[in-house]
């Protein structure tokens, strides 16, 4: 659809930008930057940055999921259940969504990794003091060590995200299962 091409063409900084404006500055239903983050962790806080965050990765994965739903519609055994009498709910749920689910959920992992690179982006954007932060501190400051140590993490994290992905897909797809 419309809405899942242009979240996923945005860039973080202008969806960002965007969200600031409407629910910050226009509505002022949410905070435009962290000033009361450090009072704890509340939705008012936190549902800018994540929203901004997560509006990329929703229209891609959004895309991939109904072009797999697509595909997996079209195919014999979803056509038999329906001629058995199951219900659409029942075919869509039990027989076609897991294995829909394959491409996006490979898919969704490799957005975890993703993720760290947006993080540098928004926790300048709305001045947290995370991962992101840290990692543009340790490189204006020159900070060999902890720049080792951030690169080191963000290793760990997308090798994580990669051994889940391996196994979640051989969960979902019986046939490449090792006996």
């Amino acid at each position: 659809s419309v809405a899942s091409i242009a979240s996923t063409a945005t860039p973080e900084y202008v969806s960002g930008v965007i969200f600031t404006v409407i629910f910050a500055s226009w509505l002022g239903w949410l905070n435009g930057s962290a000033a009361s983050a450090s009072q704890g962790l509340t939705f008012y806080n936190f549902t800018l940055p994540v929203m901004t965050l997560a509006i990329y990765g929703i229209g891609y994965i959004a895309r991939m999921t109904r072009a797999s739903m697509v595909e997996v519609m079209t195919q014999q055994y979803i056509r038999t259940a329906r001629l058995k009498g199951l219900s659409f709910g029942s075919v869509v749920v039990k027989h076609a969504l897991r294995n829909a689910l394959i491409a996006p959920f490979t898919v969704i992992m490799l957005q975890f990794p993703w993720l760290l690179t947006g993080v540098v982006i928004v926790e300048v954007m709305f001045r947290y003091q995370g991962f992101g932060y840290t990692l543009v501190e340790a490189a204006g400051n020159n900070d060999i060590d902890l720049l080792l140590g951030c690169s080191l993490v963000s290793v760990f994290i997308v090798l994580i995200t990669q051994l889940i992905s391996d196994v979640g897909y051989a969960f979902l797809n019986p046939r490449i299962r090792v006996q």
